[in-house]
């Protein structure tokens, strides 16, 4: 037998891997052609080698010999290759955001990257939109949301809020001045604060309430729904029935397929319909002029696990993190369902449209980020701007004017950089694309994130020739880095960063920050007057910084209060140091703390477990610059159990009004009488 004969023979016996079928090479160059020719119209682009390139090259290597090198090789033969300008990272990797012309780029490109190797699993590791709380290991308990909490706080540290007013908060709990709306055991009520009775409930079953807004005379209340779709896949009848594509790292979908038929068409074709459930948000409008009787309006849905949402000035933004939950790759008589995300407004549904849809070089996911503007300063919504990011979907933080949405690339070393897609939202139309940028290493959580005095900051976690290490950087307005640490806390497990005003605080093991660098200076540098004292800092004024931490043994909790400037502590008070194992929900969701600067009031729910029940404290201070922190007095309650834990608190004139799940109770600002209790 001769050399060429022996070698036809180990071709014909050697298995192909099915990434490198000839089908599958020719989505992949199609996908390779389709993006470059949507770089070339945009700007050059300058960036470490793709995740294809990279990919490819391991396929290569693993491939079954002669046969897979001979079969790629023939894929070559009509693909005009693109070189990349190859770059070692830094601080920043300059690279472009792209947007398809049409869906048959989107959908070039979109089957490109699962081919490649859909890394939408790894993207799961950072914890924000998932009710069933896709990873919080090795957070530390005071640093992150409990997992069955994780919806409802998500909000908590994603969207802030500003000074002037215009941007308001999801929350549970809301007032208008003259009633209280608050969600309760799946139900919303309306509560007059003159007579303390529930004027009004609305409930729906299939899709109880999860976050709510007051927006006049709107009320909008968020929920989220599980919708069955079907998934259709068409492939030849002559390939094996077991074949199927090797990586199978997409996104399980939230619950298993419910069924799967396989049936051939007259053209010899195996179709395979797979049932899945995909999660949308639910936003509700009611028309409440009547507080007694709200009225239903609108209804918009958005594919997607819910993020967080917040009104800025008359716009109305949603964020979901989108994936199909697809096991298969995409054939070419795919609908635009296997795909592209969609919305509807009364039941009209439409999708976000190709040019909608930003793609950032080297995106390795095909998870979405979604994001929608609604107007709501007309009484019916007829209208949504929604928006996309392909690549991302874990990561997102949003200021008073711009969203950021991170993700995760992969240097020519394998090494991780964080993808930051940035969109303004003081657009005519509520939202567009502004700009991209990146950072060495992976952002450590959404709350790793943060905007101060119009710089972005974000936290990440490296992992390079010299191991394990954490940095903080400063980006302007075109995510360009203007200030960055370099390496700090080396081999290190750090859980996650907080940021406030000027300060970066990072923990590892413990409630307290193992390192507080200051961030206004540049480089940054530690400081040692915040660290050690308080877990979390809040905004109090302008000038002061608000700290609430726990004594190491976990028996007590402290406020403390700083100059904001300088870092140095002014007072300090330690209390709750009488109930042995306590708990407060203010140490995992800066919404349920209660600062009132104007009137210098400071709320904090503590709850303990004891023999017989559950103790509810409610512990009121004052503080003023003379005396520092006051102790006004604590509204106490034992419960059989947790369902009426303290969870928000509002001040409407001298009344302050306390709400639990089950409860809220009328105060007397002034003496701390209890006026009135509702109970549901």
């Amino acid at each position: 037998m001769t050399f060429e004969e022996k070698l036809n023979e180990l071709i014909s016996e050697v298995e192909v891997p099915d990434e490198l079928s000839p089908e599958n090479i020719a989505l992949m160059l199609k996908a390779k052609n389709a993006q470059s020719k949507m770089e070339a119209e945009h700007r050059n682009i300058k960036s470490a080698p793709s995740v294809t390139a990279q990919r490819r090259t391991i396929i290569l290597r693993t491939a079954a010999g002669a046969a897979a090198c001979a079969v790629f090789a023939a894929g070559m033969i009509a693909f005009n290759k693109q070189d990349n300008d190859v770059g070692q990272i830094e601080d920043q990797i300059d690279y472009s955001a792209v947007s398809p012309e049409n869906y048959d780029d989107l959908y070039n490109i979109y089957t490109g990257i699962y081919l490649d190797g859909d890394s939408s699993n790894e993207e799961q590791t950072d914890t924000t939109n998932s009710e069933t709380d896709d990873d919080l290991s090795p957070a530390i308990a005071q640093t992150e949301p409990e997992p069955e909490e994780t919806l409802s706080e998500l909000s908590s540290y994603d969207f802030s809020g500003s000074a002037d007013g215009r941007v308001s908060e999801a929350d549970i709990v809301k007032s208008d001045g003259t009633n209280l709306y608050c969600i309760s055991n799946g139900k919303l009520y309306i509560v007059s604060l003159e007579t303390m009775e529930v004027v009004a409930e609305v409930e729906n079953k299939l899709n109880p309430p999860v976050e709510l807004f007051i927006a006049g005379d709107t009320l909008i209340l968020v929920s989220t729904e599980t919708e069955e779709v079907q998934i259709t896949d068409i492939s030849d009848s002559a390939e094996d029935s077991d074949s199927s594509p090797s990586d199978t790292s997409q996104t399980e979908p939230d619950v298993p397929a419910e069924a799967s038929d396989t049936y051939s068409d007259s053209d010899s074709n195996r179709i395979t319909s797979n049932s899945v459930n995909r999660t949308n948000v639910v936003v509700d409008f009611y028309n409440i002029s009547d507080k007694t009787n709200p009225i239903l309006t609108t209804t918009y849905k958005q594919n997607g696990k819910y993020t967080s949402s917040k009104i800025v000035g008359d716009t109305l933004y949603t964020v979901t993190g989108y994936s199909d939950y697809r096991t298969a790759p995409l054939d070419k008589e795919s609908g635009l369902d296997s795909y592209v995300p969609a919305y509807s407004i009364g039941g009209n549904k439409q999708y976000v449209a190709a040019g909608d849809i930003i793609i950032p070089s080297n995106a390795n996911s095909t998870d979405y980020t979604v994001v929608s503007a609604i107007d709501i300063s007309t009484p019916y919504v007829t209208s949504a701007t929604v928006k996309a990011v392909l690549g991302s979907s874990k990561n997102v933080y949003c200021s008073a004017d711009t969203l950021y949405i991170v993700g995760v690339g992969k240097s020519d070393n394998d090494s991780d950089y964080s993808i930051i897609t940035s969109f303004d939202l003081s657009a005519p139309d509520g939202i567009s694309y502004k700009a991209s940028g990146s950072v060495a290493g992976k952002v450590i959580s959404p709350y790793s994130m943060n905007e101060y005095n119009g710089l972005f900051r974000i936290a990440a976690e490296l992992n390079d020739e010299d191991g394990r290490s954490v940095s903080a950087y400063v980006l302007d307005e075109t995510l360009t880095v203007v200030n960055s640490a370099g390496k700090l806390l080396p081999g290190e497990s750090v859980s996650a960063v907080r940021f406030e005003e000027n300060y970066a605080s990072f923990y590892t093991d413990s409630s307290e920050p193992a390192l507080v660098i200051d961030l206004s200076s540049n480089p940054p540098v530690q400081t040692q007057s915040l660290a050690g004292t308080s877990a979390y800092l809040y905004s109090f004024s302008d000038d002061k910084l608000l700290g609430l931490g726990e004594s190491d043994d976990g028996s007590a909790l402290t406020l403390t209060m700083y100059n904001a400037e300088n870092g140095l502590m002014l007072n300090t008070v330690t209390f709750a140091d009488d109930l042995g194992d306590i708990n407060s929900k203010a140490l995992t969701d800066r919404r349920v703390l209660l600062i009132d600067s104007e009137k210098g009031i400071i709320g904090v729910p503590v709850y303990s477990h004891m023999e017989f029940g559950t103790q509810n404290r409610y512990y009121v201070f004052e503080y003023n610059d003379e005396a520092g922190f006051v102790a006004k007095g604590t509204i106490e309650y034992n419960d059989l159990d947790d369902s009426s834990i303290f969870e928000r608190a509002s001040i409407e004139d001298d009344m302050l009004y306390i709400v639990g799940k089950t409860r809220i109770v009328s105060v007397q600002l002034s003496d701390l009488k209890v006026v009135d209790v509702i109970d549901f």
